[in-house]
């Protein structure tokens, strides 16, 4: 596997675990506070902040369940090591000067001082990409952009 593509997997890697571990931070207080409220409150008043905090605890729950499968999906493309003929999920590809990983839709990574956007494969730009080759072309919003590098 190319270095830069091994750290951008890394990088990719560390942040989910980063925003995993926030939110495990963040599911732990809103239970202390769910139980604290148990202890002091009574009324209506009781039953509308527990109900808050409860929406706020599904939420922070579903959050951690895409950000587990987001892991697990990072993980799995990690070990495809073959450089690809064609964009598929798990290449890295430069498109007009911007590097882009087909993998989640995580946004952009910083690593060896670029910037690297991560897509899912059924983005409006991953699906255009999607089965191309080195030095085809892509319409997107109306431009017309070449595939520099494949990794």
């Amino acid at each position: 596997m190319n270095e830069f593509k091994a750290k951008v997997y890394q990088t990719a890697i560390d942040q989910l675990k980063q925003k995993e571990s926030l939110l495990n931070q963040e599911r732990i207080n809103i239970i202390e506070s769910i139980l604290e409220e148990e202890k002091n409150s009574a009324g209506d008043k009781y039953e509308t902040g527990r109900e808050t905090m409860t929406q706020d605890l599904n939420t922070i729950e579903k959050q951690l369940k895409q950000s587990k499968a987001d892991l697990e999906e990072l993980y799995r493309l990690n070990t495809i090591k073959e450089t690809p003929a064609s964009v598929q999920e798990g290449a890295l590809v430069k498109l007009a000067g911007q590097w882009y990983l087909i993998a989640i839709s995580l946004g952009q990574v910083k690593c060896d001082g670029a910037s690297v956007f991560l897509m899912s494969r059924n983005s409006p730009l991953g699906e255009l990409m999607i089965g191309k080759k080195k030095n085809e072309q892509v319409n997107f919003r109306g431009k017309m952009h070449s595939i520099e590098e494949l990794v």
